[in-house]
């Protein structure tokens, strides 16, 4: 995945946050295609004793979407997501890459 540093580090999946993202019509691939393009960080919190991490993205179809994801055992666990309003899907194209 382009955006994690650490070859090693991986996505955690089970069927509690795949179920939960579906819920937000989001699927697995859509955020494993966001992680392996050019997220951006937007956001940072401690929440429920862990640390929570909100990033921007783009899907393969170009679908933005807005992922809260923590690190557990150095696997990202997507926490659940939404599609990024006007302002921020604007924002995401024009700052990519930079």
């Amino acid at each position: 995945m382009a955006w994690i540093d650490n070859p090693d580090v991986e996505l955690d999946w089970d069927e509690a946050n795949i179920r939960h993202l579906a819920r937000h019509k989001i699927s697995r691939r859509e955020v494993e295609e966001l992680f392996a393009g050019e997220p951006i960080l937007i956001d940072h919190q401690a929440a429920d004793r862990e640390d929570r991490w909100s990033v921007v993205g783009a899907t393969k179809a170009l679908r933005v979407l807005v992922l809260v994801f923590t690190v557990r055992d150095q696997r990202f666990r997507p926490i659940t997501g939404w599609n990024a309003d006007r302002r921020t899907r604007e924002e995401y194209f024009k700052n990519r890459g930079s």
